[in-house]
């Protein structure tokens, strides 16, 4: 081999190690996205079935508590049918296309899936240009998965106990750069406290797919007058995980911090769950008399953006 040949073989093989680390780097979950598939049968043909399932994971991965979005009539699969539950939930979402068959997947409904999701958060192309086996299904959703990771601006939102300023009263993630505006209330976990730096919690907000790194910390009635200042706004549960398919639900007044601490009997089995607030929103002189009562590394126009919805 000549010297300009090695050359040019060391630089494609440089070249192509740097694109399989670019194309690593842009995928996340993907142990996550391919236990969706049951069996584990990563090498062959990917079905519309084998979509659903990884899409379901993937979505579920960002939405933990996403309600419907779309009423659906009728059904697509049998109802004995093991991939039943998946295409439901994705077809109920909007992110079933117009010709998505069960047992073939062509590549024009596999990037409509794609781009669906996309919408969601304001993003759009590259998409897949073709189908392959599940294992390709996988790696594309993962990239997919990655730029929606990217686009999210989730905030902490971490109160604490105005007896003890080291007690997480609850916690939940200011989650509104999505599709649905919400608050995402999680359950609190045994021996999360608030000694230290706020930033010692996140990681129990976040996952593979969303990294959660912005934070406000506040006592418990702060925290709840962020979303409920007015005499006049309500607080509605609207979905849960695992789905107890009661909601909506209208939080009593007066009950919010009860709902905060899942202590109100039709949140007894939920870990998380989604809330809206029905009433005046909050006014911009209203926050930055707020974010004089809060701890946070958020500035009032980077709290704006995070309140901001796509």
């Amino acid at each position: 081999m000549s010297r300009t040949a090695a050359r040019l073989a060391r630089l494609l093989a440089a070249t192509a190690l740097c694109l399989c680390a670019t194309l690593a780097a842009a995928q996340v979950c993907s142990e996550e996205l391919a236990a969706a598939v049951p069996g584990g049968e990563l090498d062959r043909p990917a079905t519309g079935v084998d979509a659903a399932l990884v899409l379901r994971r993937a979505v579920q991965l960002v939405e933990p508590a996403l309600p419907p979005l779309v009423r659906v009539d009728g059904a697509v699969v049998p109802a004995d049918h093991p991939a039943r539950e998946a295409v439901d939930y994705v077809r109920a979402r909007g992110l079933l296309p117009d010709g998505w068959e069960a047992d073939e997947l062509t590549p024009e409904a596999w990037r409509q899936m794609h781009a669906g999701f996309l919408a969601w958060y304001k993003l759009d192309g590259p998409l897949p240009s073709r189908v392959g086996s599940v294992r390709e299904l996988v790696a594309d959703m993962a990239a997919t998965l990655a730029r929606v990771g990217g686009a999210v601006r989730p905030a902490a939102l971490l109160a604490s106990d105005p007896d003890d300023g080291n007690r997480l009263s609850f916690w939940a993630i200011i989650w509104n750069w999505t599709v649905y505006p919400q608050l995402l209330v999680h359950r609190p976990l045994d021996g999360i406290e608030l000694r230290g730096s706020p930033r010692d919690v996140l990681s129990h907000l976040s996952n593979c797919a969303v990294r959660v790194s912005a934070f406000i910390t506040a006592p418990e009635g702060t925290a709840k007058d962020l979303f409920l200042a007015h005499n006049d706004s309500r607080m509605y549960v609207v979905a849960s995980q695992p789905d107890a398919g009661a909601w909506p639900l209208e939080v009593p007044p007066g009950a919010e911090l009860d709902a905060f601490a899942f202590a109100l009997p039709e949140l007894a089995d939920a870990q998380v769950y989604a809330a809206v607030f029905d009433g005046p929103e909050v006014g911009f002189g209203t926050i930055l008399g707020l974010m004089t009562r809060v701890r946070t590394n958020l500035s009032p126009a980077g709290f704006l953006s995070h309140m901001q919805s796509p």
